[in-house]
Formats: C-alpha cells, structure tokens, sequence
C-alpha cells in the first residue's frame, strides 16, 4: 500500500512540472497586450526626445551666430557644407539649415520621414519646420 502511495505521488509531482499549451498562451496574450500599450507610448517619447534635441541644436547655433557677429552672420565653425558641426541632433532625423541674409538670420529644423520623426505632433498638430531667427522669434509657437 505504502509503495502504491508513493507511485501515485511521484506520478503527481511528475505532471506538474511542465506548462500546459493553455498557460503559454496566457502568458503570451498579456505580453502582446502590454506590448501594444506600451510601444505608442514609447515612440512618441522618443520623437518628443529628438524634437528637444534639434531645438538645443537650434539654441546652441543661435549663441554662437551671436558670438561671432561682428559686421555680419556668418556659418563659418558652425556649418560645413549643409551640415551642421555643432550639432547632437541625429541627422536622419532632422535637417538643420541656417539662411543669413545681412542683419538676419533664420535657423531651421525639417523634420524627416527617414525615422517617422515627420509625424511628431506638438499639441496635436504635425508641424513641417521648426524656426528661429535673430531676434528669437520661434514657430511653431506650441513646439516651443
């Protein structure tokens, strides 16, 4: 009797080990539906990311545009050939420009399809440039 008792536990414990089909399922059904929550979330934090970077990218050629200003703007230390020296921002995201003409200038920021960074919105709205010039005026305003 007793070894029967014995068999019929180790049976038991032996069953137990493994995960039926069902259980794997489960897991992996809550794991999609985490994941279809949380990624959105996450990449719009990394466009809102890069939208700040190209901004301080921005700020950064605005002081040194200032820095150098003597009778005139000029690119020199800051832009070589359309790209920018200065800048953090990754280039697949942005397209950072900088138009001088006499006593102004405009700095500007295109965001590009590259890496979606086009579809970031700022208070809802898709923006097609960021701008700035000298007297630091910024638009669009709600990106700011």
């Amino acid at each position: 009797m007793e070894m029967i008792q014995k068999e019929m536990c180790n049976d038991r414990v032996k069953r137990h080990w493994g995960m039926t089909l069902i259980e794997i399922l489960i897991v992996v059904v809550i794991i999609a539906v985490l994941t279809s929550i949380a990624y959105p979330s996450y990449t719009q934090h990394v466009t809102q990311s890069h939208r700040q970077s190209a901004k301080a990218d921005m700020l950064k050629i605005q002081l040194l545009l200032e820095k150098g200003y003597t009778s005139g703007y000029s690119t020199n230390g800051v832009l070589s050939g359309g790209l920018c020296l200065v800048c953090d921002t990754d280039s697949q995201r942005y397209d950072i420009a900088v138009t001088i003409s006499g006593s102004q200038y405009s700095i500007s920021a295109t965001p590009l399809a590259a890496r979606g960074q086009n579809s970031d919105k700022c208070n809802g709205n898709r923006y097609s440039e960021l701008t700035l010039n000298q007297v630091g005026q910024a638009e669009p305003s709600e990106c700011w």
